[in-house]
Parts: C-alpha cells; sequence; structure tokens
C-alpha cells in the first residue's frame, strides 16, 4: 500500500482508500413543505447515495464537521473542517481528500486547505442545484472530484465542477451562466 503523502492510497482488497468531507451547501440541499424553501440539515446523505454503487470499490472516511450553505460558514467552520481533516489525513497518510461544498466559499474554504494541508491532493467539489432536484450536476461533480483524486497525485487544491477540475484559482463561479468556467486573467 502507498503512503506516500499526495499518492493515491490503494488498499490490499483493491478499494482506494479516500477522505471525503461533506460540509453541506446546495448539493444536499432538500425543499422544507413547511414554509416553502431549501435547506441543509444535518445528516445529509446525498454523496453517500451518490456512491452507494461504487461502495465496493471504496474505502472512505465520512466526515461532517460542518453541515450549512457556504454562506453562512465562518472561520470557526473552516477551522473545525481543518481540525476533523487532520486527524483523518494522519491515520490515512496516502490518502486524496474530497471536500463536498457550497460553491461561493469553496475559494475561501481551498484557500484554508491549501494552507492547511499543502503536501495533499484536496479537491473541493459542490453543486449549483440540489441533488434532491436534480441529481445530474451534483453526481456528475462528485464523480470527477474522485476519479480526479484517484488519477492525479500531485499535491495541491483542485475545483472539480461542470466538468473541469482546475488548480484552485483557475476556476470561478459565473453566476450569469450558472456554472463553473476557467478564470479571466487578470491584467496587472
Amino acid at each position: 500500500m502507498e503512503t506516500r503523502a499526495g499518492v493515491a492510497q490503494e488498499r490490499r482488497d483493491g478499494s482506494l482508500s479516500i477522505i471525503l468531507v461533506d460540509t453541506g451547501g446546495t448539493f444536499n440541499k432538500r425543499y422544507r413543505p413547511t414554509d416553502g424553501t431549501l435547506v441543509v440539515e444535518p445528516g445529509a446523505r446525498a454523496a453517500r447515495e451518490i456512491l452507494r454503487s461504487a461502495e465496493m470499490n471504496l474505502d472512505i472516511d465520512w466526515l461532517d464537521p460542518v453541515c450549512k450553505d457556504s454562506l453562512d460558514m465562518t472561520d470557526a467552520d473552516r477551522d473545525a473542517i481543518v481540525a476533523s481533516l487532520s486527524d483523518a489525513a494522519r491515520q490515512r497518510p496516502g490518502a486524496p481528500i474530497v471536500v463536498v461544498h457550497g460553491t461561493d466559499t469553496m475559494v475561501c474554504t481551498g484557500e484554508v486547505l491549501s494552507r492547511a494541508f499543502p503536501e495533499r491532493c484536496v479537491v473541493l467539489t459542490g453543486a449549483m442545484r440540489p441533488y434532491a432536484i436534480d441529481p445530474v450536476e451534483p453526481a456528475l461533480n462528485l464523480g470527477l472530484a474522485l476519479g480526479f483524486a484517484q488519477a492525479r497525485p500531485c499535491p495541491g487544491v483542485y475545483l472539480a465542477m461542470s466538468g473541469r477540475v482546475c488548480p484552485l484559482g483557475e476556476l470561478e463561479k459565473d453566476r450569469a451562466s450558472g456554472c463553473f468556467r476557467p478564470s479571466s486573467p487578470r491584467s496587472a
């Protein structure tokens, strides 16, 4: 079993060892009929439902230190994510990290994770539409993130959204089109 930091770790049974952090976000929003709103509630199951068909090939350490819309995420929440991940990363030194996160502040969390885990492959993903309403986009994004985490052993933080995987800072949310696109070059 490979245990070098940042290299996807395959277990003896052939399953991929991975750390999956589910923080909520639109990915996990559900319709609340009592007031007609979409909410993120503790115990979100979207990622688990999506990955049920692949569970025989994955050895997942599931973490859910925070469960909220990313617009409500605070520095204390990001600290909780890092603390939870630190424990899991020590126990699975070669396992890549996939983070399900709300799209509005995933870049902020990505910056925190890049400082906390510079020698790891960390892939953040999310969805513009909730799994409970339209399961296609969340499933595509999570599958893309997992596939990339398996194939991309180099350390770094990446975003996996809208059919693309790019290093942090090279993909941005385009609200007008409702998807993520390559970042525009910044003029000096």
